[in-house]
Formats: C-alpha cells, sequence, structure tokens
C-alpha cells in the first residue's frame, strides 16, 4: 500500500495503520514532519523539501514528480492522510 503524508496529524493518523513493506511519501507541507517508519520505504517529494528547506539527510530518498507517479502506479491501494 502507498501512503501519503501531508501533515503532522496525517503521520499519526497513517503509522495507525501502516503494516510492513508499505512505501510512505511526506508530500505538501507533510515534508517538514518526515521521519523514518520501520520497515518501509519513506520517500520525501523533492519539490516539496524544496520548498520548505527540508533536508533529507538519513530520514528517505528524495522523488521526483515523475517518480511518484511511477509509485501511485505500482499501487493497487493507496491512502492520503492530511
Amino acid at each position: 500500500m502507498l501512503h501519503l503524508v501531508q501533515s503532522r496529524p496525517g503521520l499519526a493518523k497513517c503509522k495507525s495503520v501502516v503494516q510492513h513493506g508499505d512505501d510512505v511519501v511526506f508530500i505538501g507541507d507533510g515534508v517538514v514532519c518526515a521521519e523514518p517508519i520501520a520497515d518501509c520505504r519513506v520517500f520525501i517529494q523533492a519539490d516539496d523539501a524544496k520548498r520548505c528547506g527540508v533536508s533529507v539527510g538519513e530520514i528517505g530518498k528524495l522523488c521526483s514528480m515523475k517518480e511518484l507517479v511511477e509509485l501511485v502506479a505500482q499501487h493497487d491501494q493507496s491512502a492520503s492522510w492530511r
């Protein structure tokens, strides 16, 4: 499953249901609360990170809009967390 996290409250909701092997992408203002999530691949939308002045470091992998579209296409299910 793909989880799109857009805020700190959204992160809390996401963490309550995320499962081993899910992918999590921090987008929009959600990039400011990006953090590693155990047993999940974590991505941070590159343009949003740059806009918000967020340094990725060890949190996850930057992804372009093209890569985000590819992630969405790879998953049968997705959830957006605001």
